[in-house]
């Protein structure tokens, strides 16, 4: 018997090098364009965070510290989206990365078939 596929995460891609563009593009995300494309369970993984705490809007925020995601921290990215996906079971997950020239990588990876939970991507 095959295991039921698991309901698509929306993942969104975001860069956000500070605290203060952290927050802004929380609020953004968070900000629906109308009252069906609000999350029901969003959460926030961000590179460069070191402990995990509540965000803007009361959302989980997740830290992401060992390096770069797509680079160095690939491990980490990994076990991190999977811990989450697993305990905290969301619906949507916006992903923070410092810098820009990482994204297509950083969507490449996401795109892969290996972590068990079908996501889509967008940004």
């Amino acid at each position: 018997m095959t295991p039921p596929t698991p309901h698509p995460v929306r993942v969104t891609l975001r860069v956000a090098a500070g605290d203060a563009e952290r927050d802004a593009a929380i609020e953004d995300w968070l900000r629906p364009a109308a009252p069906v494309d609000r999350p029901q369970r969003p959460v926030v993984i961000a590179e460069g965070m070191l402990f995990d705490r509540l965000g803007p809007q009361g959302t989980p925020l997740i830290g992401l510290t060992a390096g770069c995601p797509c680079c160095t921290g690939r491990v980490a990215l990994r076990v991190t989206l999977g811990r989450t996906l697993r305990s905290r079971r969301p619906d949507a997950i916006l992903l923070l990365t410092a810098h820009a020239g990482h994204l297509p990588r950083l969507r490449a990876l996401l795109q892969q078939d290996g972590l068990g939970v079908r996501i889509e991507v967008e940004g």
